[in-house]
């Protein structure tokens, strides 16, 4: 069931990709903020496509070598959420999103969770990956791994903040209800064999930011 879920995955993720990046091609709105959903949208559906492919490709040090690319993404690209955020607050009119220190402080956050995920995370699991066959499919995951990071926490809580805010300002509904439901899905425990539910949620939380985005390019100009 898993190598269907993953590889399911891998394609909605890169249709989102296209749809996106025709929705900023269109608008000519390259240079906002909300162009780092694609960076996001396509480290996850490079992750879940390596996860997938484990056995096509087969375990040895290409498939070592290609797995390791996806906690390098995972600390470059999940951090940048924080600016796809930023982008959505300032669409909503909330009036301390304006200030400078707002943006500074978005961008302090994004570096700031990179380098801390590198340091603490990345150059410790890509040192330790393992193959591990399960469910189906076959992949490198890291002894280190432990349970959701401390960058994950933050980029999740601050979603679920700016979500709170343009659900009250906007009446914007999807972000809070998708970092909700990260949340929610991550915490409980379902007795179904797959390794896969995480994913799942990830891909709820993208497509309610992928339309709240899409809401926010229709906004008023700020």
């Amino acid at each position: 069931m898993d190598l269907v879920i993953y590889s399911a995955l891998a394609l909605i993720y890169l249709i989102l990709v296209i749809i996106i990046a025709t929705q900023l091609s269109g608008k000519r709105q390259w240079l906002n903020y909300s162009i780092f959903q694609i960076f996001v949208l396509f480290s996850l559906a490079y992750d879940n496509g390596i996860i997938a492919a484990g056995h096509i490709i087969g375990e040895g040090e290409l498939l070592k070598t290609l797995s390791s690319v996806r906690f390098w993404l995972h600390a470059f690209a999940t951090p940048t959420l924080i600016l796809v955020g930023y982008y959505i607050l300032r669409r909503s009119q909330v009036q301390f999103s304006k200030h400078i220190i707002t943006h500074i402080t978005a961008w302090l956050l994004t570096v700031g969770l990179i380098i801390y995920q590198l340091v603490s995370s990345t150059l410790h699991e890509v040192k330790s990956l393992i193959p591990i066959e399960e469910y189906g499919v076959l992949r490198y995951t890291s002894e280190s791994h432990t349970s959701p990071p401390f960058m994950v926490i933050i980029v999740g809580f601050w979603l679920l903040t700016i979500g709170l805010i343009v659900l009250v300002k906007q009446k914007w509904v999807w972000l809070f209800v998708g970092t909700t439901l990260l949340f929610v899905g991550q915490g409980l425990q379902i007795p179904i064999a797959s390794t896969a539910l995480t994913n799942v949620y990830e891909l709820i939380l993208m497509l309610s930011i992928s339309i709240t985005t899409s809401r926010a390019m229709l906004s008023q100009r700020s």
